[in-house]
């Protein structure tokens, strides 16, 4: 075996483990006792493993609540962004109209604008229309996505232009291209988006934090960081054990898509 190659695995080990050792980290602290969570030197793992914590953390919150209304919020706003951004996408990358590149650069000037900018405004216009404290609060916001339109946009433009001119010339509508050849051959840039919006949107804190006031619409993030400070007594072994809880979709997400994401993030950048 070549030097290069034993580099690269040696590499590679370590990277596996730098990542994760967090993740690990927080499991071995899920399952000590209070006790044993000050402990120090510190245990890589615990002593007497406490699954009660678990137990405990589910009697105190209402978490699986959590988890339901983060799963809903999360998968409407990925499927919708899909259904906008793939659209918009195809209609920068493939049609000819005026104005598009400056409405391209504005879609492409959102990304610079930091969240935390246009937060009051958000909720200024969210409560204006009386969508605080709702599902359509939470989802409505975040539809359009600068990056996703972006990406799929230099995704379409690596298709041969022939797909559309053939498709056109046979009858098919727009519609009708963007439904029956670019969207089924852009399955892996749309899993790429998809993956990124649903764990960026699952893991959200500050927006549902600010929107959402009753306990029936806190989303999982929400609900653990209420652990914190919540009693008089401190419980950092039961917010390891409901951050556990709370990873655990967005890890299998990830794992389940991982293959799609290096082809989508490389696909989407062919061509300019």
């Amino acid at each position: 075996m070549r030097i290069g190659t034993v580099a690269k695995y040696i590499i590679t080990t370590v990277l596996v483990i730098l990542f994760l050792a967090p993740f690990l980290w927080m499991l071995s602290l899920s399952l000590k006792g209070l006790d044993e969570f000050y402990l120090y030197p510190p245990r890589l793992w615990p002593a007497s493993i406490q699954w009660s914590n678990y137990a405990e953390v589910l009697k105190q919150l209402p978490l699986l609540r959590y988890l339901a209304n983060s799963l809903v919020v999360a998968t409407s706003i990925t499927a919708l962004q899909l259904l906008f951004a793939s659209a918009a996408a195809f209609a920068f990358a493939v049609l000819s109209f005026r104005g598009k590149g400056m409405m391209f650069s504005l879609f492409l000037s959102s990304m610079m604008i930091p969240g935390t900018v246009i937060l009051i405004p958000l909720f200024l216009i969210t409560h204006q229309l009386g969508m605080l404290d709702t599902y359509a609060g939470l989802i409505i916001p975040f539809l359009f996505s600068g990056y996703g339109v972006f990406m799929l946009r230099q995704f379409f433009l690596s298709l041969p232009r022939d797909f559309y001119e053939a498709a056109r010339m046979d009858g098919c509508g727009f519609f009708g291209v963007y439904a029956k050849i670019y969207l089924p051959l852009s399955v892996p840039a749309l899993a790429t988006l998809g993956t990124l919006a649903f764990i960026s949107f699952y893991n959200s804190l500050l927006w549902p934090l600010v929107a959402v006031n009753s306990d029936e619409l806190k989303t999982i993030p929400v609900g653990v960081a209420g652990l914190v400070g919540q009693y008089d007594y401190i419980t950092p072994h039961l917010v390891m054990a409901g951050a556990a809880i709370m990873v655990i979709p967005a890890v299998l997400i990830f794992i389940f898509f991982q293959r799609y994401l290096v082809n989508g993030f490389v696909m989407s950048g062919i061509k300019g």
